[in-house]
């Protein structure tokens, strides 16, 4: 694997004193990152995640600020419930980050359209797209009511460009990256921005035990992925989380329905063979 030592640059700075940041999906992984950055410019932020144990243990690392609250985004009154605490711990919500999604990891699962389960389809709209779209109706209320807000919706570069025996979750993204562009169209007078982050391929825990691990289940095409990658390596949780911490930041103040693609690279010059 080309370039692996990855030689990161001193993040930037930024200030979210007295900020209210709710990341789903943030017990682990891309999540966890974010939440974990926004927590050390000062933010208030809220874990939530339906891995209880390891979001209890993600808020209680972070300690004061950090607050863990258990949803299911596929419900959307538990959805409603966890935006209503936030605001009745907190007084407000000034970020959104919808982070918490799924992919299939099941090689029988990863298979053409004339094969692909309609319960795995499912399963990719009701948390990749519904679970999204809940998330973003509830946050969008309190935040009109402020007057202001931002939101942050985690998409992929499955949605950008077709990835190969994903149909469920390439449908799903594409949606969440329409939907972010008509929420900007909509918000923008109530002083909230919206926008997307489409990562591409990150190291996790998920994708290790995929494709970045001896015992992967698609571990023989590893080297194939990051060949199609300029910067010949996959990404890490970290650099996603600095794109969606700084779509958050002032500094981002004129940018609105906007994708910001971090992939290394691979989608400028895609390669379909993958």
């Amino acid at each position: 694997m080309k370039n692996s030592n990855l030689n990161q640059q001193a993040t930037a700075s930024y200030d979210f004193t007295g900020k209210v940041v709710l990341v789903t999906g943030s017990a682990s992984g891309i999540g966890k990152s974010t939440a974990a950055k926004f927590h050390g410019f000062g933010a208030q932020v809220v874990i939530t995640d339906i891995n209880k144990e390891e979001g209890s243990k993600t808020a209680a690392a972070l300690g004061e600020r950090a607050v863990f609250l258990p949803c299911d985004i596929r419900n959307p009154k538990q959805v409603g419930d966890l935006i209503d605490k936030t605001v009745e711990l907190f007084g407000r919500l000034d970020i959104m980050v919808n982070n918490a999604g799924i992919n299939t990891t099941a090689k029988a699962d990863r298979v053409t359209i004339d094969q692909y389960p309609s319960d795995t389809w499912q399963k990719m709209i009701d948390v990749d797209l519904n679970g999204t779209f809940y998330c973003c109706k509830a946050a969008a209320k309190v935040m009109i009511g402020q007057n202001g807000g931002v939101i942050v919706n985690i998409a992929s570069v499955a949605g950008v460009v077709a990835l190969r025996l994903q149909s469920g979750f390439v449908a799903a993204k594409a949606a969440v990256l329409k939907m972010t562009e008509a929420m900007a169209c909509e918000l923008a007078p109530y002083g909230i921005r919206v926008n997307a982050v489409s990562p591409g391929s990150i190291l996790t825990d998920t994708t290790r035990n995929l494709f970045y691990s001896e015992t992967g289940s698609f571990s023989a095409m590893a080297e194939r992925l990051v060949s199609f990658i300029p910067q010949g390596r996959p990404g890490v949780a970290e650099e996603i989380a600095d794109a969606i911490v700084f779509l958050s930041s002032g500094s981002a103040s004129y940018i609105n329905g906007h994708n910001l693609v971090v992939d290394g690279g691979w989608t400028c010059g895609f390669n379909r063979d993958f």
